[in-house]
């Protein structure tokens, strides 16, 4: 497969490198997941900048936790019926070495969640880290409904997600943007 992957911390034009690596296979528990889109968030880029000067915890790393694409394989433990499924991704790349800015990605089997047929791959890909943190942050106290939510940054895409799951819950929704 091919992947992007670097094995030192740097920007990423000095770093980062696209080369051929083996297919991965998934390990018990895990679905490998042909990837049609892949995530960038704004972690993925401290990582690889060696953020706070933490060492690379790995020796090399394929960036990105976020993504979407089609089941292809499923490890030992996982339906078969879940090959052939459109999924987004999320974690791919958190606490792993390995993450979604590859043209296949393994991980746990419920990190890989059913992508709604009305969804593109484009949407999936961006649903991980921003929408899991919107939904965090505005459903972390209980339900919303009746309430005024208020979300700074709602042009961003964390902020994008929050207004519309608030508004979802049935809350009166108030953004900023700057």
């Amino acid at each position: 497969m091919k992947a992007a992957l670097y094995d030192r911390p740097g920007p990423a034009h000095e770093v980062l490198q696209v080369g051929d690596l083996p297919d991965p296979d998934p390990a018990p528990g895990e679905v490998r997941v042909r990837l049609v889109f892949s995530g960038i968030n704004p972690g993925d880029t401290k990582k690889r900048d060696g953020w706070l000067g933490f060492p690379m915890p790995y020796p090399r790393v394929i960036p990105h936790s976020d993504g979407s694409g089609v089941i292809d394989a499923v490890g030992k433990g996982v339906p078969a019926a879940r090959v052939g499924e459109r999924v987004w991704v999320y974690g791919a790349q958190s606490y792993r070495p390995f993450g979604t800015a590859a043209e296949l990605t393994t991980v746990p089997q419920e990190k890989a969640v059913q992508l709604p047929d009305g969804a593109d791959f484009a949407t999936g890909a961006c649903l991980g880290i921003a929408a899991r943190t919107a939904h965090r942050c505005v459903f972390a106290d209980g339900p919303v409904a009746g309430q005024t939510v208020l979300v700074a940054g709602g042009a961003g895409s964390v902020g994008h997600a929050g207004v519309a799951l608030a508004a979802w819950g049935g809350a009166r929704v108030i953004a900023t943007g700057g």
